[in-house]
């Protein structure tokens, strides 16, 4: 339904730009995330570069630089990097407005200097540092980062201009509201677009405000599966709870923001309520659903997972090899048994694992339980000491499965002869994460059998739980108790 109206406005690259703009190889590879983070790491370049260019002016070599130049220069880089995060110097708003992000790095930056001076007069180690080259750093740096800051201003306004967007939002409301955020949108000199609009009520068909209307909830759902989406914004009446509870309920079951624009008075610019203006400049929205992770940070849980599946595969590769071949000599067979599972936002994906049932007893649709017959001597070892479990790190590598997060279930599974995301509330808000290979409620006890829908009431409850409080501190102290009691668990078989 998403494509046949209006193909080209609705299939948006990854990169934010619509098809029908000119290619440019610059800006069709150019990303918001990928600007803010190149920015992040010039930032830290240019303070490291200034300390670096202006010792010679202290009277020694570059090449003999001394070590404790080297932490100054390294303890300003990161000190400044979170300041200017801490000050959202990296938001689109602010590198657009480079006079605006200039005054605020001034201030900035002359802290962290007054920060160092201080410290140097309170430790009696002024006179380890060069006058000349502190006053050169400071300078060489803020200019620098001044300069860098007019390039990607000039940069950014002609991504905008040329007609990338910054920002990708879609609109679930089909009615006058949605007509005038999308004006107010258009007006923006962020580049923030509305992509679509979809309704609770309608079907596909037409345009609002020039945005094509796409279908209903489950078309919004799909479409999110497909493009890239920041925001999902609700435009329906406030007073209608029992109808936004319906919609958000659905829209759980992916990793979306979702804001809900209170009327016309979200719209005013001088308004009673004060709300958050920072998903849209100079709309006011209230917060419905953030996503769990956002994308820097999954990009960093991404690669611990890949890093640390990869370093304990080479760890644990004669463990492997043992396994293999204890699977060879005890039942004739593949040594690896692949399964289809459900994965990140509803995606079916084949989870591996060791086999440890006879070959072909596992086509059977019974879930496997304690004493199954199916199961040979060498794989209920296996099964209890779970390393059964150790080939879906190659999941990992494939950025099919994360480290920690909820288990995958088998797809069509059924519980008490009913299907498990219609037994379970909040059975599908489970996907807004990468399954893992542990989790949160495998830790607590929760793994074994799962015959009753009270079971997967509690996993689920421990899974959401996960997802709503995630942190990588968190993930570390699954990954520890993992060690002693997911391994080894009561219910383990």
């Amino acid at each position: 339904m998403i494509d046949t109206v209006n193909p080209s406005a609705a299939r948006e690259t990854k990169a934010g730009a619509r098809p029908d703009i000119p290619n440019n190889w610059l800006f069709s590879k150019l990303t918001r995330w990928r600007l803010i983070i190149a920015t992040q790491m010039f930032d830290i370049a240019i303070i490291a570069a200034a300390a670096l260019l202006v010792y010679p002016l202290a009277g020694g070599p570059l090449a003999h630089i001394p070590w404790r130049y080297l932490y100054v220069a390294a303890g300003t880089a990161v000190i400044c990097h979170f300041m200017f995060l801490q000050g959202r110097l990296y938001a689109i708003e602010a590198l657009l407005e480079e006079a605006r992000a200039i005054r605020s790095i001034m201030l900035r930056w002359s802290l962290v200097f007054t920060f160092l001076l201080a410290a140097a007069a309170v430790t009696k180690d002024a006179g380890s540092f060069s006058r000349l080259w502190l006053a050169g750093f400071f300078l060489l740096g803020f200019s620098g980062l001044a300069a860098e800051r007019l390039c990607v201003a000039l940069l950014v306004r002609r991504w905008v201009a040329n007609g990338y967007s910054t920002k990708s939002v879609v609109v679930l409301g089909d009615n006058e509201l949605t007509e005038q955020l999308i004006a107010r949108l258009a007006q923006s000199r962020c580049g923030i677009r509305v992509a679509a609009v979809f309704d609770d009520r309608a079907a596909a068909g037409g345009f609002l405000g020039g945005v094509p209307k796409l279908g209903n909830v489950d078309d919004l759902l799909e479409y999110t599966t497909r493009h890239a989406t920041d925001l999902v914004v609700l435009t329906l009446p406030i007073t209608a709870t029992a109808r936004i509870n319906a919609v958000v309920r659905i829209l759980r079951q992916q990793p979306l923001t979702i804001r809900l624009l209170p009327g016309p008075i979200g719209l005013e610019p001088i308004s009673p309520i004060r709300l958050s203006r920072a998903d849209l400049p100079g709309v006011q929205l209230i917060t419905v659903s953030d996503r769990p992770i956002s994308e820097a940070a999954l990009f960093v849980k991404g690669a611990l997972d890949r890093s640390l599946a990869l370093l304990i595969l080479l760890a644990i590769a004669p463990v492997l090899l043992l396994c293999a071949a204890g699977i060879s000599l005890s039942s004739p067979g593949p040594v690896l048994f692949r399964q289809k599972r459900i994965g990140y936002r509803g995606r079916e994906f084949k989870i591996i694992k060791f086999r440890t049932m006879y070959s072909g007893a596992f086509q059977s649709p019974h879930a496997t339980d304690f004493q199954d017959r199916r199961v040979f001597a060498f794989g209920r070892l296996l099964r209890r000491t779970s390393f059964d479990e150790l080939p879906q790190l190659i999941n990992v590598l494939r950025g099919e499965m994360s480290l920690v997060g909820p288990r995958p279930h088998m797809v069509g599974q059924m519980v008490e002869g009913r299907p498990i995301f219609e037994a379970v509330n909040e059975y599908a808000g489970r996907h807004r994460v990468k399954p893992g290979i542990t989790g949160w409620a495998q830790v607590n006890g929760w793994r074994g059998p799962t015959h009753t829908i009270a079971q997967i009431e509690r996993r689920v409850e421990h899974d959401i739980y996960y997802i709503e409080n995630w942190s990588l501190m968190l993930d570390a102290v699954i990954l520890i108790k993992t060690i002693f009691v997911g391994f080894f668990g009561k219910n383990v078989f």
